[in-house]
């Protein structure tokens, strides 16, 4: 985003809270955030000064840009396929163009996964044209004369709600990308290259530092553009091992796993970590989660693919979500399994309470609170019994303030078992554990790799 924007209006005075909102706020972060209610407040006001910033920004200058910004929820991811001229072998960026606004500005800068043949951006509903350019002298930066790929000019690509099937995925064109025949964009632009990559050597790497959980819940494309994308591993795709999806909760990151990871037969097993911004929709957040599963699938081609998705408390939710997604027209057969840790599948009051009285409410919490269409429309759809559910719950509550009813220290168990979801499981497993100690417990660690020895026969 450009902050020189930001910068030209008039500062924003501080967000300042009624004193009688506070603790409903204490209440709500510390209810369903595993960490302190304390530092979350801290960036739930952070995220309250910036949105009023940003507002007072859109008001002076409207633009696209900020737009984004200003409503993440709102925005679709836009997806089509690249046609190459040659194998690639440099940086390839995908620069998002709109007039909405009367002058042409640059929306949104993408640099794309080497590996995969095609381009995805999260831009809001509008018309667009895109640019591509690949780093051909190889000087570290994105430059004007390297255009190798455009869309029509007078053939804007549309993006809107009407345009999806799940609410989230708008098909974008075929792109031919000729790296022999570069041209001179008339859009002037300069960006340099990160070459940021999808596999990892360990997940202690500051890719995946917790800071960036909270910027996933109250700054998601923020996160975007940190991550470049929302799929990464440890390790090149191996054929033979059962792949297992790992899904962490809300504020959280794909360090969450560490523990469990370190603790499975990596011979046989392979993890995948979803790194995405848990302050989105669910419903997107989920469909995002099945699309990635299906378009690895269809660039895979691998008729002896296992996929399991694991999944941490709001996580859990999201994992399901996706479930449902690729179940709705047929179980797809590489998916063999789904487990879940510390889930509210009941939802949560603290949420509900939040987007009540909060000043402004970030889009995830309007999906997790009790009672939420969303939730809801969660258990519409009957689980496959073609894809197991292991349903992995704590009971430990080690909190300072218990609540009334038990819980794990920030769900209650009434919500981790609502019955919706217990009576689909195929097997439910409960453990002295609290709702962040689950993934670092030893039992639950054994229990969960006996589980996934089950979907490795499948």
């Amino acid at each position: 985003m450009n902050l020189a924007m930001v910068k030209k209006t008039r500062p924003a005075p501080p967000v300042r809270i009624p004193a009688k909102t506070i603790p409903v706020l204490l209440a709500l972060l510390s209810s369903f955030l595993a960490c302190s209610g304390c530092e979350h407040i801290s960036g739930y006001l952070g995220f309250l000064d910036r949105h009023r910033s940003l507002q007072n920004a859109f008001q002076s200058q409207p633009r696209v840009e900020l737009l984004r910004e200003l409503s993440p929820e709102g925005c679709f991811r836009l997806e089509g396929p690249l046609v190459l001229s040659q194998p690639r072998e440099v940086p390839l960026l995908a620069a998002v163009i709109s007039r909405r606004f009367g002058q042409e500005e640059l929306v949104v800068a993408s640099e794309l996964v080497m590996e995969l043949p095609f381009y995805a951006v999260f831009i809001p509903e509008g018309d667009y044209t895109l640019l591509f350019f690949a780093d051909l002298d190889r000087n570290g930066s994105f430059d004007s004369h390297e255009l190798v790929g455009r869309t029509p000019p007078d053939q804007p690509v549309r993006v809107a709600d009407n345009l999806t099937k799940d609410g989230l995925t708008v098909e974008g064109p075929k792109v031919a990308i000729d790296f022999n025949r570069a041209k001179v964009s008339d859009f002037p632009l300069q960006i340099k290259v990160t070459s940021r990559a999808y596999i990892f050597d360990s997940l202690e790497n500051d890719f995946f530092d917790p800071r960036y959980g909270q910027m996933g819940l109250y700054q998601p494309t923020e996160l975007i553009t940190h991550t470049q994308g929302f799929f990464f591993g440890l390790e090149e795709y191996a054929p033979r091992k059962t792949q297992v999806f790992f899904v962490h909760g809300i504020g959280g990151t794909p360090r969450d796993w560490k523990f469990i990871v370190e603790g499975m037969d990596r011979s046989r097993f392979q993890p995948w970590f979803f790194y995405y911004p848990s302050g989105l929709p669910l419903e997107k957040i989920g469909s995002l989660l099945a699309r990635i599963n299906f378009d690895l699938h269809q660039a895979i081609r691998d008729p002896d693919r296992r996929v399991v998705i694991v999944a941490h408390s709001m996580g859990g939710l999201v994992g399901q979500a996706a479930v449902n997604r690729l179940c709705r027209d047929g179980t797809p057969p590489y998916l063999k399994m789904y487990i879940s840790f510390s889930t509210p599948y009941g939802g949560v009051e603290g949420a509900k309470i939040g987007v009540e009285h909060a000043p402004v409410v970030v889009p995830s919490w309007k999906d997790v609170a009790a009672g939420s269409a969303f939730l809801d429309s969660l258990y519409r759809q009957k689980c496959s019994p073609e894809v197991p559910s292991y349903l992995f719950f704590g009971y430990r509550d080690d909190s300072l303030v218990k609540s009334r009813s038990p819980s794990d220290g920030v769900i209650p168990l009434k919500s981790q078992l609502d019955p919706r979801k217990q009576l689909a499981a195929h097997k439910v497993y409960g453990f002295d554990a609290t709702h962040v100690s689950i993934l670092n417990d030893e039992e639950s660690r054994r229990v969960f790799n006996q589980v996934l020895e089950l979907a490795a026969q499948r």
